[in-house]
């Protein structure tokens, strides 16, 4: 059997990727996972820092080694909601979401919802790409993240509600572990 395994993979035409292999970690209420990626070029890193999910929305940062990090271009934390199939999602396609921090400050983002390629609806948001220095310095010094839907002329639905129990701490991992700096520069003006 195994030589049979063997002279089939040897008639396969060449791979250029290898299966990928992950590791994780859990911070609070934040979990940090870094899946390693190996091609014949390089071998390649994605960290990710995740909080929620289990049925509900999700907040999460992603970077790749490959890419610039830090101080030229920092992870957004984007906000992810799965709908099931035939459902809509809560956040809709260009709505505005509200990231409140321990109600003293607000960023907001504007959705981007689709149905993906197996028909399920699908939002995602972040905060404008010249507040995701302010949202990281926010995360780490506060204590929670209330997630709303902005509504013209009514109160806005509350989406998720993020503790940042941890988040420094998986902050910290997630960039240590793709090779960046933790520190995080304050925004000049």
């Amino acid at each position: 059997m195994r030589r049979r395994l063997t002279l089939a993979l040897a008639t396969l035409p060449a791979l250029t990727a290898l299966p990928a292999s992950a590791q994780f970690w859990e911070y609070g209420a934040w979990r940090v996972y870094v899946e390693t990626q190996e091609t014949t070029e390089h071998t390649s890193h994605t960290c990710s820092a995740v909080t929620g999910g289990d049925g509900l929305p999700s907040l999460s940062l992603t970077v790749h080694d490959l890419d610039a990090g830090p101080p030229t271009d920092y992870p957004a934390p984007t906000l992810y909601e799965n709908a099931s199939r035939g459902q809509n999602t809560q956040i809709q396609n260009g709505q505005a979401v509200a990231f409140v921090f321990d109600p003293q400050a607000a960023l907001y983002g504007i959705a981007n919802g689709y149905l993906d390629t197996e028909g399920f609806a699908r939002a995602e948001v972040a905060p404008r790409w010249q507040d995701t220095v302010n949202m990281l310095l926010w995360m780490k010094a506060g204590q929670s993240i209330d997630i709303w839907t902005v509504q013209p002329y009514a109160a806005g639905t509350q989406v998720l509600q993020v503790s940042l129990a941890g988040f420094t701490a998986a902050y910290g991992k997630m960039m240590d572990e793709c090779g960046f700096s933790i520190q995080i520069a304050a925004p000049t003006h």
